[in-house]
C-alpha cells in the first residue's frame, strides 16, 4: 500500500490486485477547536445507526429495509437509484456485523462482491481515528465500477469516493455529537 500523508493528519490508501480494488482513508474524528471531542463510545454509536440504515449517514441514492437483526447483526434490503442491482431483480442483501465496540463491516451479499469496514483507530496519543475502508470484488461477471454503475441506473454524477465519504460521514457524526444524539 502506498500512504498519501497531507497537513490534515488524513491518512489515504489505495491497494489494487487483479481481482480486488481496496480504498482506506483514516481522518481524525475531532477537530483541532472542539470543545467537547467525541468519545469513542459517541462513534461507535454512530457506527450503530448507520448500520442500522439511518437516513442521515445513508446517501439519498440508497433506501434499506430492515429483514433480520440481532445484537451484532443486521441483514437489510438494499436498492440503489429505487431499484435492486441485481440482474435478475431478486432482493439486494446486505448483511452488517458489528464486533466489539470499534468495527461494523458491511457486505452485499449477492453480486459482486462489496465490502465497507468501518473502524474505530485509537493512537497512543489518545487521539481517535475514523477509518472506512471499502473492497470490491472487481473480476466477478456483474462488476462494474461505481461510476459506470451510477451511469447505467440514472444517476447524474457518479457516487462519491471514499475520502469523500468519510468527510461526509464524520460531518453528520460531529454534527449528532453536537446536538447529543450520540
Amino acid at each position: 500500500m502506498v500512504p498519501n500523508q497531507d497537513i490534515t493528519n488524513t491518512l489515504v490508501e489505495g491497494f489494487n490486485t487483479p481481482a480486488l480494488e481496496i480504498q482506506s482513508v483514516a481522518i481524525p474524528i475531532n477537530l483541532p477547536d472542539t470543545e467537547k471531542p467525541i468519545t469513542r463510545a459517541q462513534l461507535a454509536k454512530a457506527f450503530r445507526l448507520w448500520g442500522r440504515g439511518d437516513k442521515r449517514f445513508v446517501p439519498s441514492f440508497v433506501e434499506s429495509v430492515i429483514v433480520e437483526e440481532s445484537e451484532n447483526e443486521i441483514v437489510k434490503e438494499v436498492r440503489h437509484y429505487g431499484k435492486s442491482i441485481m440482474a435478475d431483480g431478486s432482493p439486494n442483501l446486505q448483511r452488517t456485523w458489528f464486533r466489539d465496540d470499534n468495527l461494523m463491516m458491511s457486505e452485499y451479499m449477492v453480486g459482486p462482491w462489496f465490502m465497507v469496514i468501518a473502524g474505530i483507530d485509537e493512537r497512543q496519543s489518545g487521539e481517535i481515528y475514523f477509518q472506512l475502508t471499502t473492497i470490491r470484488h472487481t473480476q466477478h461477471q456483474d462488476y462494474l465500477p461505481p461510476a459506470e454503475l451510477a451511469k447505467r441506473n440514472g444517476a447524474a454524477k457518479p457516487p462519491p469516493t471514499v475520502e469523500q465519504n468519510i468527510n461526509r460521514l464524520a460531518g453528520i457524526i460531529r454534527g449528532l455529537a453536537e446536538t447529543g444524539e450520540l
